[in-house]
């Protein structure tokens, strides 16, 4: 039978301790991911850096497949969440100040550090038929949320109808190609600059 002394320790639960463990490969998933690239990442070398033993990585993870996804989850799932806030933020504004403001909102979690914008739109690409279920799950998410604000532009008589699905493919795909050749090549300009031009594609592949 357990007791409280082995369920806690240095005041900490199991849950809190996985959390923090968690929380630490998570940080050097972004910092080994992000600049040694995932290929040359061993799991050993995930767990020095986090001060983490392989012991207890495999008790979280099956293995350096699935930190991956977990780190690329947590990336996503940010910019997600600035995505709704800024759609909620910009309700009543046109169709095409709202899509900028999505598209924006979108990037510039991935955009403000190198190393997650390497991993979001690099390090994910072709890794293994599995991690790519999870990244398309997470393209068809945008594409509904576009056909979605398409469909509800139409209904206020902003915009012709048209085929959204189509064009939130093409913003997606377009939006990954920029962003991974932007990464791999010698870049000219600020940052900001080239957020703005993405900005500028999205409104022009959706509305046309």
């Amino acid at each position: 039978m357990s007791t409280v002394g082995e369920r806690i320790y240095s005041g900490r639960s199991p849950q809190e301790r996985d959390d923090e463990r968690r929380q630490r490969l998570y940080r050097a998933a972004i910092e080994l991911f992000g600049t040694q690239g995932y290929a040359a990442t061993s799991v050993e070398r995930l767990c020095a850096a986090a001060k983490v033993s392989t012991r207890h990585f495999y008790q979280l993870y099956d293995n350096k497949e699935a930190a991956l996804l977990d780190t690329y989850a947590t990336l996503t799932s940010t910019s997600f969440a600035e995505v709704g806030a800024a759609l909620v933020a910009s309700e009543g504004a046109p169709i095409a100040d709202r899509l900028a403001r999505a598209v924006r909102a979108y990037l510039e979690p991935l955009m403000a550090d190198r190393r997650k914008s390497r991993i979001a739109f690099v390090e994910i690409v072709g890794v293994s038929p599995t991690v790519e279920v999870h990244r398309m799950e997470f393209r068809r998410t945008i594409v509904a949320m576009i056909e979605h604000e398409g469909r509800l532009a139409v209904t206020r008589g902003e915009i012709a109808d048209r085929d959204f699905h189509f064009a939130g493919m093409a913003l997606i795909g377009a939006i990954n190609s920029v962003v991974h050749f932007w990464m791999l090549e010698p870049r000219q300009g600020s940052t900001e600059a080239f957020e703005r031009a993405v900005v500028d594609l999205a409104v022009t592949l959706v509305l046309g």
